[in-house]
Protein backbone atom coordinates (compact mmCIF):
# COMPACT_ATOMS: atom_id res chain seq x y z
CA UNK A 1 0.00 0.00 0.00
CA UNK A 2 3.04 1.81 0.63
CA UNK A 3 4.44 1.59 -2.86
CA UNK A 4 1.19 2.80 -4.14
CA UNK A 5 0.58 5.80 -2.17
CA UNK A 6 4.62 6.74 -3.12
CA UNK A 7 3.52 6.37 -6.83
CA UNK A 8 0.49 8.34 -6.12
CA UNK A 9 2.67 11.34 -5.02
CA UNK A 10 5.17 11.07 -7.45
CA UNK A 11 2.52 10.79 -10.40
CA UNK A 12 0.85 13.89 -8.82
CA UNK A 13 3.92 15.98 -8.09
CA UNK A 14 5.23 14.87 -12.21
CA UNK A 15 1.86 16.48 -13.09
CA UNK A 16 2.26 19.66 -10.96
CA UNK A 17 4.97 20.15 -12.55
CA UNK A 18 3.95 19.58 -16.23
CA UNK A 19 1.25 22.20 -15.81
CA UNK A 20 1.09 25.33 -17.58
CA UNK A 21 3.23 28.30 -16.31
CA UNK A 22 1.21 31.54 -15.52
CA UNK A 23 1.90 35.21 -15.46
CA UNK A 24 2.98 35.18 -12.15
CA UNK A 25 5.79 32.50 -12.65
CA UNK A 26 7.13 34.75 -15.63
CA UNK A 27 7.30 37.55 -13.35
CA UNK A 28 9.41 35.74 -10.70
CA UNK A 29 11.70 34.18 -13.32
CA UNK A 30 11.69 37.74 -15.25
CA UNK A 31 12.99 39.73 -11.24
CA UNK A 32 15.52 36.46 -10.77
CA UNK A 33 17.32 36.66 -13.91
CA UNK A 34 18.31 39.87 -15.40
CA UNK A 35 19.51 38.65 -18.85
CA UNK A 36 15.97 36.18 -19.14
CA UNK A 37 14.05 39.31 -18.59
CA UNK A 38 16.18 40.67 -21.33
CA UNK A 39 15.36 37.69 -23.43
CA UNK A 40 11.88 38.03 -22.72
CA UNK A 41 11.55 41.85 -23.88
CA UNK A 42 13.33 40.66 -27.04
CA UNK A 43 10.81 38.19 -27.70
CA UNK A 44 7.61 40.66 -27.65
CA UNK A 45 9.65 43.60 -28.99
CA UNK A 46 10.37 40.61 -32.09
CA UNK A 47 6.82 39.58 -32.18
CA UNK A 48 5.55 43.34 -32.69
CA UNK A 49 7.87 43.38 -35.13
CA UNK A 50 6.51 39.88 -36.70
CA UNK A 51 3.10 41.74 -36.53
CA UNK A 52 3.96 44.74 -38.64
CA UNK A 53 6.19 42.61 -41.08
CA UNK A 54 2.90 40.41 -41.18
CA UNK A 55 0.58 43.40 -41.60
CA UNK A 56 3.10 45.46 -44.00
CA UNK A 57 2.99 41.68 -46.04
CA UNK A 58 -0.18 41.53 -46.04
CA UNK A 59 -0.95 45.17 -47.54
CA UNK A 60 1.69 44.82 -49.68
CA UNK A 61 0.26 41.57 -51.25
CA UNK A 62 -3.26 43.18 -51.53
CA UNK A 63 -2.02 46.72 -53.45
CA UNK A 64 0.22 44.23 -55.61
CA UNK A 65 -3.19 42.36 -56.27
CA UNK A 66 -5.12 45.37 -56.87
CA UNK A 67 -2.89 46.70 -59.28
CA UNK A 68 -2.09 42.92 -60.83
CA UNK A 69 -6.15 42.99 -61.36
CA UNK A 70 -5.85 46.73 -62.66
CA UNK A 71 -3.21 45.73 -65.43
CA UNK A 72 -5.18 42.20 -66.62
CA UNK A 73 -8.39 44.69 -66.83
CA UNK A 74 -5.98 47.19 -68.76
CA UNK A 75 -4.57 44.25 -70.90
CA UNK A 76 -7.71 42.30 -71.79
CA UNK A 77 -9.68 45.53 -72.45
CA UNK A 78 -6.39 46.02 -74.88
CA UNK A 79 -6.88 42.91 -76.13
CA UNK A 80 -10.27 43.01 -77.08
CA UNK A 81 -9.21 46.20 -79.13
CA UNK A 82 -6.40 44.69 -80.92
CA UNK A 83 -8.12 41.01 -81.69
CA UNK A 84 -10.96 43.36 -83.03
CA UNK A 85 -8.66 45.15 -85.60
CA UNK A 86 -7.36 41.64 -85.95
CA UNK A 87 -10.68 40.41 -86.97
CA UNK A 88 -11.29 43.18 -89.43
CA UNK A 89 -7.99 42.47 -90.97
CA UNK A 90 -8.55 39.34 -91.53
CA UNK A 91 -12.29 40.28 -92.49
CA UNK A 92 -10.76 42.76 -95.24
CA UNK A 93 -8.06 39.74 -96.44
CA UNK A 94 -10.99 37.52 -97.13
CA UNK A 95 -13.23 40.05 -98.94
CA UNK A 96 -10.37 40.74 -101.30
CA UNK A 97 -9.75 37.04 -101.47
CA UNK A 98 -14.03 36.68 -102.27
CA UNK A 99 -13.57 39.69 -104.82
CA UNK A 100 -10.34 38.09 -106.65
CA UNK A 101 -12.67 34.59 -106.70
CA UNK A 102 -15.50 36.35 -108.36
CA UNK A 103 -13.29 37.69 -111.21
CA UNK A 104 -12.22 34.02 -111.60
CA UNK A 105 -15.33 32.72 -111.57
CA UNK A 106 -16.41 35.48 -114.22
CA UNK A 107 -13.26 35.10 -116.45
CA UNK A 108 -13.50 31.02 -116.60
CA UNK A 109 -17.37 31.50 -117.59
CA UNK A 110 -16.22 33.69 -120.50
CA UNK A 111 -13.35 31.67 -120.91
CA UNK A 112 -15.41 28.63 -121.60
CA UNK A 113 -18.20 30.30 -123.77
CA UNK A 114 -15.38 31.68 -125.81
CA UNK A 115 -13.72 28.62 -125.61
CA UNK A 116 -18.12 27.22 -127.50
CA UNK A 117 -17.62 30.00 -129.99
CA UNK A 118 -14.35 29.29 -130.94
CA UNK A 119 -14.76 25.75 -131.47
CA UNK A 120 -18.05 26.25 -133.55
CA UNK A 121 -15.82 29.04 -135.52
CA UNK A 122 -13.05 26.55 -136.17
CA UNK A 123 -15.82 23.56 -137.13
CA UNK A 124 -17.34 26.16 -139.59
CA UNK A 125 -13.97 27.05 -140.82
CA UNK A 126 -13.33 23.53 -141.56
CA UNK A 127 -16.76 22.98 -143.20
CA UNK A 128 -16.11 26.09 -145.34
CA UNK A 129 -12.50 24.88 -146.22
CA UNK A 130 -13.87 21.20 -147.69
CA UNK A 131 -16.91 22.66 -149.44
CA UNK A 132 -13.53 24.78 -150.97
CA UNK A 133 -11.68 21.70 -151.58
CA UNK A 134 -13.97 19.99 -153.19
CA UNK A 135 -15.24 22.77 -155.74
CA UNK A 136 -13.64 21.08 -157.95
CA UNK A 137 -15.86 18.14 -158.05
CA UNK A 138 -19.17 19.93 -157.31
CA UNK A 139 -18.06 22.53 -160.48
CA UNK A 140 -18.61 25.87 -158.45
CA UNK A 141 -18.49 29.08 -160.41
CA UNK A 142 -15.90 31.86 -160.38
CA UNK A 143 -18.15 34.04 -158.34
CA UNK A 144 -19.42 31.49 -156.10
CA UNK A 145 -15.60 29.90 -155.14
CA UNK A 146 -15.06 33.49 -154.85
CA UNK A 147 -17.74 34.04 -152.37
CA UNK A 148 -16.61 30.79 -150.28
CA UNK A 149 -13.10 32.31 -149.86
CA UNK A 150 -14.65 35.90 -148.81
CA UNK A 151 -16.39 33.45 -146.32
CA UNK A 152 -13.89 30.99 -145.31
CA UNK A 153 -11.35 34.33 -144.73
CA UNK A 154 -14.02 36.13 -142.89
CA UNK A 155 -14.68 32.94 -140.59
CA UNK A 156 -10.22 32.74 -139.95
CA UNK A 157 -10.59 36.81 -138.99
CA UNK A 158 -13.14 35.91 -136.08
CA UNK A 159 -10.76 32.89 -134.88
CA UNK A 160 -7.64 35.23 -134.50
CA UNK A 161 -9.80 37.88 -132.01
CA UNK A 162 -11.40 34.88 -130.14
CA UNK A 163 -7.65 33.14 -129.91
CA UNK A 164 -6.62 36.42 -127.65
CA UNK A 165 -9.71 36.74 -125.82
CA UNK A 166 -9.11 32.95 -125.05
CA UNK A 167 -5.03 33.72 -124.00
CA UNK A 168 -6.36 36.75 -122.18
CA UNK A 169 -8.70 35.70 -119.83
CA UNK A 170 -6.32 32.68 -119.18
CA UNK A 171 -3.72 34.75 -117.61
CA UNK A 172 -5.92 36.83 -115.93
CA UNK A 173 -7.16 33.75 -114.11
CA UNK A 174 -3.63 32.38 -113.81
CA UNK A 175 -2.83 35.89 -111.95
CA UNK A 176 -5.93 35.93 -110.09
CA UNK A 177 -5.02 32.53 -108.41
CA UNK A 178 -1.47 34.17 -107.77
CA UNK A 179 -2.58 37.01 -106.10
CA UNK A 180 -5.39 35.10 -103.74
CA UNK A 181 -2.38 32.48 -103.07
CA UNK A 182 -0.75 35.45 -101.59
CA UNK A 183 -4.00 36.68 -99.54
CA UNK A 184 -3.64 33.51 -97.48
Amino acid sequence: MMKRLAATFFILLFLAGCESYGPEELDRLTKEDPNFKQMIMQRDQMRSQIVLIKDDLLAKKKALDSRVSSIKLEYDTYAGIQNDKIRKYHSAIKVNRAALQREIDTAEAQLKAKQTELEKSLSTLADMRKVLRESRVINLSKQEKDKWEERVLMQSEKVKPLTDDIAELQARIRLNKRKISFLR
